[in-house]
């Protein structure tokens, strides 16, 4: 019965490469080679013994094309240097029938394969802690997030009242906290990281009666403003909740400033450079770091 391997590859050279290793090493095999996804729409997935992808492809990391993959009968992932950083575990949480990392061991590749397709592999299930409507719902609101105001990233209307704003900000922030995601690709793990500091972002406006006034008349002057410009001077009493975007960072500040009252310099200014690791170049942080090691020289 003749095999039918599809190869996925962002890579020419090493996609026609081992196109010829295979059809040369597993007897009446047949590949179908593409660098593009959307060509394998075109292709009835069910008929082939497996597809094999790339971590990279030509439109990004191969959890965009998840969708289309997961309707191959099974997929052997390859992770390549360029890539995010893999492992047998998480692919196999992604419904990977089989991971290698390149350059590959061709003994153990041209094995696995051909118990593949000799056999069949059936898809392995993915944990419904972090499913595929997750990383695609991850994906699309970071790409998008850029023309959201901060009322509509909020899903709020702009009347919203302060406690709605606390609400969906706590709602939001557990929904896509990096740590969640640890254990998924770095490219999705960036991808929910931006969309908390985002959220953090538009809080920290929200939350300032200053600057919402001064957003709010912005919104109403320009309908496509969608961010708050901070170089913007408004009159307010600088504090950690609202200068800090970085959660942990504030809290390592707010840390800080109890001991820098209490005359605990050396504790403080600890505290301050675990803010600081977390979120660099803020200019209160800055300061604090200043007015501490100054206090500490003396």
């Amino acid at each position: 019965m003749r095999k039918r391997i599809a190869i996925l590859m962002k890579d020419e050279k090493y996609l026609k490469s081992l196109e010829k290793f295979l059809t040369s090493k597993i007897s009446d095999c047949e590949c179908f080679i593409t660098q593009d996804v959307k060509e394998l729409l075109t292709e009835d997935l069910e008929s082939y013994n497996t597809l094999i992808v790339s971590s990279v492809l030509s439109d990004g990391i191969w959890l965009k094309a998840l969708p289309v993959i997961r309707k191959a009968r099974s997929f052997v992932l390859l992770a390549v240097s360029e890539g995010p950083e893999l492992n047998a575990d998480i692919a196999a949480k992604y419904g990977a029938a089989a991971f290698f990392k390149l350059p590959l061991n061709s003994e153990q590749f041209l094995a696995k394969i051909t118990e593949i397709v000799e056999n069949g592999t059936d898809k392995a299930k993915i944990p419904t802690a972090v499913s595929v409507d997750m990383l695609e719902e991850i994906s699309y609101f970071s790409d998008n997030m850029d023309s959201y105001d901060y009322y509509t990233f909020f899903g709020l209307p702009k009347n919203a009242s302060i406690s709605d704003i606390k609400k969906k900000y706590i709602a939001m922030a557990r929904k896509y906290h990096p740590d969640k995601f640890r254990n998924i690709p770095a490219g999705i793990r960036e991808k929910a990281y931006e969309i908390t500091k985002r959220a953090n972002e538009a809080y920290s406006v929200l939350m300032n009666p200053s600057r919402k006034v001064l957003y709010d008349k912005m919104l109403a002057e320009n309908p496509e403003t969608k961010r708050f410009d901070f170089r913007i001077k408004v009159a307010y009493n600088e504090t950690p909740e609202d200068t800090i975007q970085n959660n942990q960072a504030r809290r390592f500040a707010i840390l800080a400033t109890k001991a820098i009252e209490t005359g605990d310099y050396r504790s403080a200014l600890t505290q301050l450079k675990m803010a600081a690791s977390m979120e660099k170049n803020n200019a209160y942080i800055d300061r604090l770091i200043q007015e501490v090691t100054q206090k500490l020289a003396k």
